[in-house]
């Protein structure tokens, strides 16, 4: 007796392999969320001198250290409300917002921030970034005039907390 030939099985399809968010890539997401809110807050606008085409609609938590630099990724001195326009400009002409933030903080503040630039924030330290920022923003949310500006140690250590808080003018 001849065998009939088995049938040919479908081919399954193949599944993309899905990028998993690291746990530590989450919470970065999450920080940077709560950051984002508190400077969009706290600066009222795009802090840059408006470009030719003038400021775009949407908002954006610029870095004056690139947040690839994890010692002021969260460093609130380092984070400005900035347009889409104008963070994509001082990516390659980053004059524009420099010299609107050594006006601002002067020098010394501009010299801090390089140099603290090259520390580490370690993967348990982000979830402590979370909770202080999201203090922050409870006490912003509180108190329309409190303006936080808190280096990414005095946040991490809770010191923005003892701190006698500044109220800059907008």
């Amino acid at each position: 007796m001849i065998s009939k030939p088995k049938p040919d099985k479908k081919e399954k399809k193949k599944k993309k392999p899905v990028k998993k968010v690291s746990s530590r890539g989450a919470l970065i997401k999450k920080a940077h969320k709560v950051m984002r809110e508190i400077v969009i807050e706290r600066d009222s606008g795009c802090v840059c001198p408006p470009p030719e085409n003038g400021h775009s609609d949407v908002l954006q938590a610029g870095h004056i250290i690139p947040s690839t630099k994890s010692g002021v990724r969260f460093d609130l001195y380092n984070v400005h409300c900035q347009c889409h326009s104008c963070n994509g400009r001082h990516e390659y002409y980053e004059y524009f917002y420099v010299d609107w933030f050594l006006q601002k903080f002067g020098a010394v503040e501009h010299h801090r921030i390089k140099e603290d630039a090259d520390g580490l924030l370690k993967a348990y330290e982000v979830e402590e970034v979370i909770e202080q920022l999201s203090q922050i923003r409870r006490v912003q949310i509180a108190d329309p005039d409190f303006l936080p500006y808190f280096t990414q140690k005095q946040i991490l250590s809770g010191a923005w907390t003892k701190a006698e808080w500044k109220w800059r003018e907008k």
